[in-house]
């Protein structure tokens, strides 16, 4: 299968005139042949599409190499397109891929900095109920003494009234 989905999407089937290729995820590859509704082998003249027809579908998954793909190509009665427009398709399908690489690229940094940032504040949140903790210990120590002082006093002031 990553044969014939190279074969697809990197342009060589479109290499082809009057070939156009529409990737659908998930969906069995089939080539489908239309012409034009005045009989005409060349869909692409006359008209438009809404003058095509449909004449034939071909599964693609039968075929397992990309020669079997291009005899089919040649078999079906297309042309190879000139060398100029063939190496056009192929730097298209290049700088594609390229940019697509660059932007996945920058998506795993973006995520890569998304997860320093939440690793950085979780490890402030934990410092910081850490120094909480602390200072409840140590602030608990002289409230606890405080408050002895005050029941003491109020023992004293209690004698003094007897």
């Amino acid at each position: 299968m990553p044969i014939l989905k190279s074969f697809l999407k990197d342009g060589e089937a479109e290499s082809y005139q009057n070939v156009v290729v529409t990737f659908v995820p998930g969906r069995k590859a089939v080539m489908t042949i239309y012409e034009s509704d005045d009989g005409d082998e060349e869909a692409s003249g006359g008209g438009g599409e809404e003058s095509w027809v449909e004449r034939e579908q071909i599964v693609l998954s039968d075929y397992k190499t990309k020669e079997e793909m291009h005899a089919l190509m040649v078999e079906k009665g297309f042309q190879l397109k000139s060398p100029e427009e063939i190496e056009a398709i192929q730097n298209h399908y290049k700088d594609e891929a390229e940019a697509k690489r660059i932007k996945a690229e920058e998506r795993r940094e973006e995520i890569r900095i998304q997860k320093d940032e939440m690793k950085r504040q979780r490890e402030e949140e934990r410092m910081r109920e850490e120094e909480e903790a602390a200072a409840v210990d140590e602030g608990g120590d002289d409230s606890s003494s405080s408050d002895d002082s005050e029941d003491d006093e109020a023992d004293s002031g209690a004698k003094d009234e007897l």
